[in-house]
Parts: structure tokens; C-alpha cells; sequence
């Protein structure tokens, strides 16, 4: 059994990543997360007995030797980062090194961001930074730029404040919020708002295992995304047309650290599509049905 070490594992794409690996079986699964958000996705039941949670990503790591770490753990709210940059490179930065130093592996897969591209937020410069060490320190490795991911299992969500669009948008598809905001209508862009690539967190998923089994690819970077880009106003369209619900609009002001369009220009090889923008839409939404019910 290969024995994986997964950061983060009660977060979104954490917990969804800990649930494939328990069920597709061979893997001897150990975990830690710190609980950013005072939330997490509940995944006793598929690793009961590695337990781990740690007040401090830059603290205490648990020093073993692992066929592969996954590093999902960090911090990845733009606008948040702008005012706590310190609170980044500690995290973000000095957290990747200090598990570096700590777990050790012939294999270290890091979540890196598409905002790399752009370099325009403290967010996407501590992940470069973190980028930098790996290469740095690890023999092996496989840096992945995730892009926008959204969708869900139907169990697993995202945790804390909603700022991701495709959320947002369900919540006002599910009458949680009364509209969404556009933050900027005049970009150079086919109809003035921001444009993104987004994947399904399952096919993020995919694509890790898919590293695991593989072994290390010690490229610059691997880039999981769609090669499709998709507006603001066409991300709500979609999820108009996915629910069959009105979405109302506020138009703001632009924000500081978005950039224009952001696209991936080439796949992953481990990247296999199987979701579309729409699946990622109706996930969100019956996610959200479903939580509301619950409560």
C-alpha cells in the first residue's frame, strides 16, 4: 500500500480527494488540517484512526516518511490577502517549507493557483514562493496550478466565507442571498466582466491520483483547468439555465487583484475532463438545497 500524506484533508478539495483515495483502496492514508475556518468536512469514516489537527500549518508536522504528500493546506482568499500579506507568506510560504522539512517523500504534490499567472495578489505571490522552495528542496515533485474549482460529491463543500462565484450564484438561486456582484463590467472582454477557467473538484481529484500512481513530473508546473474560459455574466447564465431560477445582479466597482482573463493555456497530461460548467452549477446548487434542508 502506498502510504500518502494528505494536508488540508478536511477542506473542500481535501476531503473530496481523501474520499476517492479511501474508496478506490491501496493507499494508506494519513491526514492533518488546521481548521482554518472553525468548520471541516467530516472524514472519520474513511480515515478513522489518522487523526491529526494542528493549530499552526508552520508548527508541529508529524515527521514520517511517505510515498507521497499532497499539500492542499493553505490560505486562498484574494481580497483577504491584500490585507494580511504577512498572514500569506507565513502559511502559504514558510507552512510548504516547514513541511518540507518535516515529512519526508519522493514525491510532493503542491496546490499552486492559476493566479500564478498574473502575480497580482500577495495570495499568488506566496504560492510562487512556495513553488520556488519545492523546486528547492524536493527531488521530486508535482506542482499543480489549480484553476477555478468548483462542483462537489454531493457530500463535501467549500468552508467559510462565500466568495467564490459559482457558490455565490447558488446561494441566490436558493434565495440564501438576494443578489450577486459583479465586481467590474468594463474589462476588455467579450462582454466586459472577468473571465475564468474552472474545473469540477472531481476531476482535480482525478488528476492527483493520477500523480500519485504516476510518480513525480518535476515540471515548472501542471496546469488543471478546462481550456475553456467563462464570463462572470456567463457563469450566472449557466447557472440560471442549470436551476431554472433568476439570479438578480449588482453591478460594483472593480477589485483590487483581479485580473482580466485567465485561461489555461495547456493541460496536464493527468488532467481528464469528465464535468462541465454546468455540472459544476447544478452540484452548487444541490449542494446548497440540501444544506438548507438539513438545517
Amino acid at each position: 500500500m502506498k502510504k500518502v500524506l494528505v494536508t488540508g484533508a478536511e477542506g473542500y478539495i481535501g476531503s473530496h480527494l481523501v474520499r476517492m483515495l479511501a474508496e478506490h483502496g491501496g493507499y494508506d492514508i494519513h491526514y492533518m488540517d488546521t481548521r482554518f475556518h472553525s468548520e471541516f468536512n467530516d472524514i472519520a469514516k474513511y480515515v478513522p484512526d489518522n487523526f491529526s489537527i494542528f493549530d499552526d500549518v508552520t508548527g508541529r508536522i508529524p515527521f514520517d516518511v511517505y510515498d507521497t504528500v499532497i499539500h492542499l493546506a493553505g490560505r486562498s482568499v484574494v481580497p483577504q490577502s491584500l490585507k494580511e500579506p504577512s498572514e500569506y507568506y507565513r502559511v502559504n510560504t514558510m507552512g510548504t517549507d516547514n513541511l518540507l522539512k518535516q515529512a519526508q517523500t519522493n514525491h510532493f504534490i503542491f496546490a499552486s493557483t492559476s493566479s500564478a499567472f498574473e502575480m497580482k495578489s500577495p495570495y499568488a505571490r506566496s504560492k510562487v514562493a512556495a513553488e520556488d522552495i519545492i523546486k528547492e528542496r524536493s527531488d521530486g515533485y508535482t506542482i499543480f496550478r489549480f484553476f477555478n474549482v468548483s462542483g462537489s460529491d454531493g457530500i463535501h463543500r467549500q468552508l467559510g466565507f462565500a466568495s467564490h462565484l459559482i457558490r455565490r450564484a447558488a446561494m441566490v438561486a436558493t434565495g440564501e442571498l438576494p443578489y450577486i456582484e459583479v465586481f467590474g463590467n468594463d474589462y476588455d472582454t467579450r462582454d466586459g466582466t472577468c473571465i475564468r477557467d474552472y474545473i469540477h473538484v472531481t476531476d482535480v481529484c482525478n488528476s492527483i491520483m493520477s500523480a500519485i500512481e504516476k510518480g513525480p513530473s518535476n515540471t515548472p508546473f501542471e496546469c488543471l483547468g478546462s481550456k475553456r474560459g467563462f464570463s462572470v455574466l456567463e457563469v450566472i447564465d449557466a447557472m440560471r439555465a442549470a436551476t431554472g431560477k433568476d439570479i438578480q445582479i449588482k453591478m460594483s466597482e472593480r477589485r483590487n487583484g483581479d485580473a482580466v482573463s485567465c485561461i489555461v493555456d495547456e493541460l496536464s497530461t493527468h488532467c481528464n475532463l469528465s464535468k462541465t460548467i454546468e455540472d459544476m452549477c447544478l452540484d452548487q446548487y444541490r449542494l446548497e438545497i440540501n444544506r438548507i434542508r438539513k438545517h
